[in-house]
């Protein structure tokens, strides 16, 4: 979705995306279907060339810090990512919850838009990591912002790999 800031920005830039599950539905608490997106994930930002530079997957909705080299691609990224999670999870989630996504008889695991937010200055990169870090524990499903297997807390704060590559040093300005 285009939004405010978006629209006069060219070239590189940090930015806040979030994108939720229709009806907010717990999609992600499925553990095949969050490492069924996390591969997706991985693919579309190897093939966009897109940074991941923080995010975090809750069981309806995933937050992100994204490093773009060309910003203007980020609707391209967000809509092909989001189409081919929507196939890939489509196939494997059970029934029960994949029957609450079906809308005029397709399954739709997104909602149409998302959130988006070009990061201007470090404080506001820092309040955004640091949201995106306690979303769990704020949540109540994590007691620490390492123990969730779906964020970039561990790497950010202990700097243990995980299953994504975290751009620590995506330089933006």
């Amino acid at each position: 979705m285009v939004i405010r800031r978006r629209l006069n920005i060219k070239g590189k830039a940090l930015v806040f995306v979030t994108t939720t599950v229709n009806n907010w539905m717990p999609v992600f608490a499925d553990k095949n279907a969050a490492q069924t997106l996390i591969k997706q994930l991985k693919e579309s930002l190897e093939y966009y060339n897109v940074s991941l530079v923080a995010y975090i997957l809750m069981p309806s909705h995933l937050h992100m810090l994204l490093g773009f080299k060309n910003v203007e691609i980020l609707s391209k990224f967000m809509q092909s990512f989001k189409i081919l999670s929507s196939k890939r999870i489509g196939r494997i989630l059970p029934e029960a919850l994949s029957g609450k996504l079906i809308k005029n008889g397709s399954f739709h695991l997104w909602k149409t838009r998302f959130d988006d937010l070009v990061i201007t200055s470090e404080k506001q990169f820092r309040i955004k990591l640091e949201y995106i870090h306690n979303n769990p524990v704020k949540a109540g499903i994590a007691g620490d912002v390492c123990d969730w297997p779906y964020s970039s807390a561990a790497a950010w704060i202990q700097n243990k790999p995980g299953d994504l590559h975290i751009d620590m040093n995506f330089g933006w300005t």
